[in-house]
């Protein structure tokens, strides 16, 4: 099938304005994307993404064109060079605007307003557009200013007191973060749903409005139960919170388990699938909450008995149960299951510097207007011809000029 010959997708005709670096912004910027979304993704002339230098890189091998974690986060995107801070640059930029549904702005604010791309000054000079900012902490409050990061964003949503397991009720040890970049990417996910409603009500009303998602909150907010724990307890949540989590370690690797307090039939539900061993016959065992002393003896019990098992076969009988419990798969058990494949989440997607990789799609699926990779993400200023003269009106001369300067 050619690329005429595609459905449209749901965000086909929307025009966005990308001018965030990292893994935020674009992440955001990604998503409206492969929906069909028009994406212009703004660079610094010379330097580009400070994330074209982030590993891992293409058969190991640095350049601007084969970052792995680049190559995902701007497909579908066209691309140019621009320094938006400097007034010609700025002329510019404001000319792509005023053809523009969104602008997408990352870094910080003090930042963003020496750019001019503050939303008092774009608002005034575009008024139906949508000004979506990623940042930090948000554009207000005491730690607007401050730098951020993942770790930063991972401990700062209160998340990070529960990595790992085994520090809790444990101050010595350090706090640390999930792999990968999970809460820059869920911020960035955060911002597309966040501008999609802004959209919605400018349908409406008219009118565009400032988006304003902080890095940090959106992890924040998974944690609605340790909230109200807080809330309705004054717990601080120092130790993090096990909910009765726990690994349990099989003969091929281990499997997960999650007994709520609370949940008593789940308990003698698991009591049931060991066998209601004689062992466990006593008082104590009658609840997870009256286990007291007796807490290391039973899990070195339940260990024992879990060798004998595969962890999928575990999993099977405790699922055939109601036993709440689950295999800890490696990336590559995950990526292989039968549930990916058939979904075909994982697909190849293609890079600039010509090879194409195995990676993610997007987390939801569209029956009449798919999700899919337009194009490859843009080398450095791929576009700018296109987009400078095609759609603006450049003359060859004009920017030529521009490029001398520094400008594109």
């Amino acid at each position: 099938m050619t690329d005429a010959e595609e459905p449209e997708g749901a965000l086909e005709g929307l025009k966005v304005v990308e001018i965030a670096e990292g893994i935020s912004g674009p992440y955001c910027g990604k998503l409206l994307a492969d929906l069909g979304a028009e994406v212009i993704k703004v660079e610094r002339p010379g330097a580009g993404d400070a994330s074209r230098g982030f590993a891992p890189f293409y058969h190991d091998e640095p350049s601007p064109d084969a970052g792995l974690l680049f190559g995902f986060l701007n497909t579908s995107k066209l691309g140019v060079t621009l320094d938006v801070a400097a007034p010609p640059g700025r002329e510019i930029l404001h000319r792509l605007l005023a053809e523009a549904d969104v602008v997408l702005v990352g870094g910080r604010p003090a930042a963003i307003e020496r750019a001019g791309l503050d939303y008092a000054s774009l608002s005034e000079a575009h008024a139906g557009l949508v000004c979506t900012y990623v940042t930090p902490f948000g554009l207000t409050g005491p730690h607007a200013g401050w730098q951020g990061s993942e770790l930063v964003a991972f401990q700062a949503s209160g998340l990070g007191i529960m990595t790992p397991a085994e520090r809790r009720g444990s101050p010595e040890m350090r706090p640390l973060k999930a792999g990968g970049h999970q809460a820059l990417m869920v911020a960035g996910l955060t911002a597309a749903v966040a501008t999609m409603h802004a959209l919605f009500a400018r349908e409406a009303s008219g009118d565009g409005q400032c988006v304003d998602v902080s890095e940090v909150e959106p992890l924040t907010s998974h944690q609605f139960l340790n909230l109200a724990r807080w809330t309705y307890t004054g717990d601080p949540g120092y130790r993090g919170y096990t909910e009765g989590s726990g690994r349990i370690w099989c003969r091929d690797g281990a499997v997960f388990m999650l007994l709520f307090a609370g949940q008593e039939h789940q308990w003698q539900a698991f009591l049931d699938l060991m066998g209601n061993p004689e062992w466990a016959q006593g008082p104590e065992y009658r609840s997870r909450a009256s286990l007291g002393e007796k807490t290391e003896e039973f899990w070195a019990r339940v260990h024992e008995w879990a060798g004998g098992y595969g962890k999928q076969e575990l999993y099977r009988e405790a699922q055939g149960r109601r036993v709440p419990m689950f295999p800890e798969n490696s990336i590559a058990e995950a990526v292989e299951s039968e549930q990916v494949r058939a979904r075909g989440f994982v697909q190849e997607i293609p890079l600039a510097c010509g090879a194409s990789v195995r990676a993610p799609t997007a987390p939801y699926q569209f029956s009449e207007t798919p999700v899919r990779v337009r194009r490859v993400a843009p080398s450095l200023g791929r576009d700018n011809d296109a987009v400078f003269r095609g759609r603006l009106g450049l003359t060859a001369e004009e920017l030529r000029r521009a490029r001398e300067a520094g400008v594109v």
